[in-house]
């Protein structure tokens, strides 16, 4: 509705909220969106997702995606096949797989509650926080539970701090800019998983627990660029 009014398509943006009224059992009434369309005026350039106001925060949240990617993708890509070589085979059977995709949903449903709870940004950090632990527990111990616990963890966490991740990255631009934004965080991501296999193989062929505490630094790392971002969306209305 907003693109709507902003092009002056003032009747197709009262028939949208009608729906959206119809379908939630709410009366069809809506504002003057007349004089709505008018305060808005013309639309104008978005410009970029780096301009002045947004810059801080554009390069934070990019710097984010790429770490969590790069971690995420070194973690289930390599880590398996060093553990399976280790004599952990289990952990690339087809039931154990299985198991790691089903820890993943609560981990998005947790994060769903969290983002609403508890506000966008410190439900990522603590998200981010979980995953740098979980990977540091693979150091920990070497039984096949306790492995088996670790990346059922991993697992978890991680897909949290993806939906965390979607649910923040959007809401931190404009209206005009939402779509640049994401656009460039899923850039970003890839970038990062490109990364993994490649930047990372020094580290990864140096030693087991260094190539974890690498990947746990980088988790850690996003939570603290997450949290130099001044900014919570929970409730502040979309520009």
């Amino acid at each position: 509705p907003l693109f709507l009014l902003r092009c002056g398509r003032t009747a197709e943006a009262e028939a949208v909220l009608a729906r959206v009224a119809r379908t939630n059992g709410r009366p069809a009434s809506a504002p003057n969106l007349s004089q709505a369309a008018r305060s808005l005026g013309t639309p104008k350039s978005a410009g970029s997702i780096f301009r002045p106001d947004l810059r801080r925060r554009s390069v934070l949240i990019l710097a984010v995606w790429l770490l969590v990617s790069a971690s995420y993708y070194g973690v289930f890509v390599w880590l398996p096949v060093r553990l399976a070589g280790q004599g952990f085979g289990f952990l690339r059977g087809e039931a154990f797989l299985v198991l790691v995709a089903l820890a993943q949903l609560p981990g998005y449903a947790l994060a769903a509650y969290g983002v609403e709870r508890w506000g966008r940004r410190p439900t990522l950090i603590a998200f981010l926080l979980l995953s740098a632990f979980g990977c540091l527990a693979f150091g920990i111990g070497s039984s096949v539970g306790f492995l088996a616990a670790a990346t059922l963890l991993m697992s978890f966490a991680l897909l949290g701090t993806w939906g965390a991740l979607y649910a923040f990255t959007p809401e931190l631009y404009p209206t005009e800019l939402r779509a640049t934004g994401m656009g460039s965080a899923g850039a970003a991501a890839r970038l990062g998983g490109l990364l993994a296999p490649s930047v990372l193989a020094p580290v990864l062929a140096s030693g087991f627990n260094l190539a974890l505490s690498a990947f746990a630094a980088l988790l850690a790392l996003a939570a603290a660029l997450t949290l130099m971002i001044a900014v919570e969306t929970r409730r502040m209305p979309l520009g």
